[in-house]
Order: C-alpha cells, then sequence, then structure tokens
C-alpha cells in the first residue's frame, strides 16, 4: 500500500494548528488514487520527548505515525531536519512528502528535494497525484493570478508545501468517524552523521518578530489599519497586535499616505493573505482591500458606520471607533 508522508511541526509537544488542514488534503489526494493508499505523519524530536495524545491523531484520520527520535531534533535545525528525513525517506519510498509551508517548512523542504534529487513544488493551493505525475495549484504575481502545474514523477517521490489557512482546519462526522481507529506508533533512530555546517551553526536563543517585521503571508493573525484609524491609530494597532502575536496589515489609502510601509498594504495591489484572524479597524471593505483578505477564517471588522460593506464579510462586527475599542481590548487582555 502507498503511503502519503505528513511532516508535522510541534510546538509545546503539541502538533501545530496548521496539521489538521495538511492532513485533510493528504486524505483527499490518498482517496483520489487508484491503488490503496493510506496518509501517515512523521514527528521529528528529541528521545524523551512526549508524543500528541492518541485522541487527536485518530481524529486526524492518521494510518500511521512515525516518530524520529534524536538528540539534534528537539529543536528545529536545517541540517538536522533534512538529514533525518533524507535517511528515513531512503528507508522507504512514499507517494508523497509534505509539509505546511510555514517558516520551517519553507527552508526544509526545498533543500530535502535537492538532496535527494527529487521534483518540488513550493507554496500550493492543492495538491494532487495521477498517472504518475505531481499535480499542483499554486498563486503567482502576489496572489493575483492562478497556475497550475505538472510535474513528471518517472516512479520518483513528489515533495510539496501547502500554503496553510486556505482550507481552514476541518471538523466533520467523517474525520470523527475515522477517529475510532487506532493509530499505530512507530519510533525510528535516524542516522544523523557530523556535518561541519551543523558545527557552525548554533542556536542562541528564538526571538519573536514584532508587527512590522512578520511576513503578512506567512501571519496566522492580522490586524490592518484604514482610514478610519488616522495616522495616530497605527501605533495602537502595532501595539495591540503585539499582544496578539500578529502582523499589522493597512489598506492602500493608509499606505499611499504614507501612515504605513507599502509591504504592509493588503488587497488586490497589495498583499494576498489568509491567516486564522483577521481584525480589520476603520476599514471600510473596498472590494481592492476585500479581495486580498476575504480568505481570512475569522474576520472582525471594528467601525463607527453600520453600512460599512466590511461587516458583510466580518463574522464578528464592532460597532465603535477602532482608535477607543482596541485600547479596551488591550487592557482586558492585560486583565486577564
Amino acid at each position: 500500500m502507498s503511503e502519503l508522508w505528513a511532516i508535522l511541526e510541534q510546538r509545546d509537544d503539541m502538533p501545530d494548528e496548521q496539521s489538521g488542514e495538511l492532513l485533510a488534503e493528504l486524505r483527499d489526494v490518498a482517496q483520489r488514487q487508484h491503488e490503496p493508499a493510506k496518509v501517515c505523519a512523521i514527528i521529528l524530536s528529541a528521545p524523551g520527548a512526549p508524543l500528541p495524545d492518541s485522541a487527536t491523531l485518530s481524529a486526524w484520520g492518521i494510518a500511521s505515525l512515525y516518530v524520529l527520535k534524536h538528540p539534534l531534533l528537539g529543536r528545529y535545525s536545517t541540517e538536522a531536519y533534512v538529514s533525518a528525513l533524507a535517511w528515513f525517506m531512503q528507508q522507504r519510498r512514499p507517494l508523497l512528502v509534505a509539509s505546511s509551508a510555514t517558516a520551517n517548512g519553507r527552508d526544509c523542504m526545498p533543500r530535502l528535494a535537492a538532496r535527494l534529487r527529487l521534483p518540488f513544488a513550493p507554496a500550493c493551493l492543492s495538491i494532487d497525484i495521477q498517472d504518475d505525475a505531481l499535480f499542483t495549484l499554486r498563486t503567482m504575481y502576489d496572489g493575483r493570478a492562478y497556475v497550475q502545474t505538472r510535474a513528471e514523477l518517472r516512479g520518483r517521490v513528489a515533495l510539496a508545501t501547502l500554503v496553510p489557512g486556505i482550507h481552514g482546519n476541518p471538523v466533520s462526522n467523517r474525520i470523527m468517524a475515522i477517529g475510532n481507529t487506532m493509530v499505530g506508533i512507530t519510533t525510528f533512530s535516524p542516522d544523523i552523521a557530523d556535518s561541519p555546517i551543523s558545527e557552525r551553526i548554533k542556536q542562541i536563543a528564538v526571538q519573536a518578530l514584532s508587527p512590522e517585521q512578520i511576513e503578512l503571508e506567512a501571519a496566522e493573525r492580522i490586524v490592518a489599519g484604514g482610514r478610519g484609524v488616522g495616522r495616530e491609530g497605527f501605533t495602537t494597532i502595532a501595539a495591540f497586535a503585539r499582544l496578539l502575536g500578529a502582523a499589522v496589515g493597512a489598506t492602500r489609502v493608509a499606505t499611499d499616505r504614507g501612515w504605513v510601509e507599502h509591504a504592509r498594504q493588503i488587497g488586490a495591489t497589495g498583499k494576498n493573505v489568509h491567516p486564522r484572524l483577521y481584525i480589520a479597524c476603520g476599514i471600510s471593505g473596498a472590494a481592492q482591500h476585500t479581495s486580498g483578505m476575504r480568505e481570512a477564517q475569522t474576520i472582525i471588522a471594528i467601525n463607527p458606520d453600520r453600512t460599512a460593506p466590511i461587516f458583510a464579510l466580518a463574522d464578528l462586527g464592532l460597532l465603535g471607533d477602532a482608535n477607543q475599542v482596541i485600547p479596551l481590548a488591550a487592557d482586558l487582555m492585560g486583565q486577564s
């Protein structure tokens, strides 16, 4: 039986939020195969590190969990992760290996593909394998166009990364029904050879990016401002975004007036984003802007105009001045 592998990232000893989305995509690929195929998950960790609870794994419909344990895998390291995965892939021959297009996934997967000389498709919106070929849907021109690609596999393993936040974290009766099955867990000790590269690279500390530094395309949470907050309002927005660990976004009006740098612009002439949470502050909801953020999973709109089009997209609407609402929300967060 063919295997499709999902490389899961962990945060605080739990699979990251985008794991369910990645596994759901691979389940769909497995169901479209002419021959039986199963979805397996891979976790890289240090010896003694706890594993995800079996209920979570079974609810995601995983047939098998492969755990690669090595002292060098306790925290992400490019050389250690690539070496461990290359070693494991040489022991077996999966049909597809995929990860989320996170910072680690974007760093590791192309290097893994280059080391093993395998076809690789980055930043996919959807993935499929048919007739010994890898089919993907991707965006180009900052999300203003779509392109479908086809890569001949010729019996080789396909590698891909999936853009997080596109399909959401699916929860359905079908998945819960799968959850009644037991997940087989197998532990391996990969052979990671000493490398001069790994000796030159040492992790000193982990420092969170400021809201002004987080890439909009990769952000899971975004606080965006428009004409309604004014120049001074972006100082409030940046402080609130820092509390949420979110990125700062803006409309074209805000960037044209110099309130925020143009790299922060979201919309038809800016960035196309897919965050899990999007907070629109003082944004009316013009089509130029909403075309770049309408695929956010949860949208909260704050605007004093009850007729603002942004409320039609919002999951939660707050009628009021964002410059007054945001400080109140920040105070409540500080008290909790």
